[in-house]
């Protein structure tokens, strides 16, 4: 992740213009060259920019800077108006409503897959952390809260992956905690959400979900569906 707006701008210049040395990029930028060093010691860290040598006739070899195949990525994904037009076209144009429940059964398990066997052991609080971590590496500003009021620690995310889908239909916000579930193999609520004015969207632990694992899933909440089908 960047730290800083002036990392996305260095990025952005070096994706543009790239490979560039520091002074090329110093020129470039009007800042010095100890700021460049900075930022680019954060943006290699993170994987979105490499160095590599440039041997120019004789002398020491000029090192260069080129974005990642992974800044790419990142830089390039927008799914957000393919995103809405499949939902839309999933649950707004199809007729067949045991299909559409057939459909979201299927599309929680697949958004599950990407993260479920990243996410191990028994105890409830290390596999929240694990999930969060992962959560975080994809862009969702996540984190593992507790509460006075609440027995476990839960899952907050302060960023909505899916915010634009969500603000057209809160069946996106079933969805999402349908993955969650299968990821961790317990039943959660959605205690609070942002649709609703609130800072974050909190998944807590159901009741019946145990601080422990055990071993299996037996000792976590029974995952009901219908609660969220009844609305596809």
């Amino acid at each position: 992740m960047m730290s800083e707006s002036s990392d996305r701008s260095l990025l952005d210049l070096i994706r543009r213009r790239g490979p560039l040395t520091v002074n090329e990029m110093v020129a470039e930028m009007g800042v010095t060259g100890t700021a460049v060093r900075n930022r680019l010691a954060r943006l290699v860290g993170n994987g979105l920019v490499e160095r590599r040598s440039r041997q120019d006739g004789r002398g020491r070899p000029k090192h260069t800077y080129e974005a990642s195949v992974e800044a790419h990525k990142r830089l390039g994904q927008n799914y957000a108006d393919l995103a809405v037009a499949l939902w839309e076209e999933m649950m707004g144009t199809m007729a067949d409503r045991k299909l559409r429940r057939h459909l979201f059964l299927r599309v929680t398990e697949r958004l599950a897959d990407v993260y479920r066997a990243q996410v191990k052991g028994d105890e409830w609080e290390g596999r929240l952390v694990q999930l969060s971590g992962l959560l975080q590496g994809r862009g969702v500003e996540a984190e593992v809260a507790r509460d006075d009021a609440v027995v476990l620690p839960f899952l907050r995310q302060h960023s909505c992956p899916y915010y634009e889908l969500a603000e057209m239909d809160r069946a996106i916000c079933g969805l999402e905690r349908k993955m969650l579930e299968k990821i961790l193999g317990a039943g959660l609520k959605l205690s609070q959400c942002r649709l609703d004015g609130d800072r974050s969207c909190d998944f807590q632990a159901k009741p019946a979900v145990s601080l422990a694992v055990g071993g299996s899933s037996q000792g976590f909440g029974s995952l009901s569906y219908e609660d969220d089908l009844n609305r596809v």
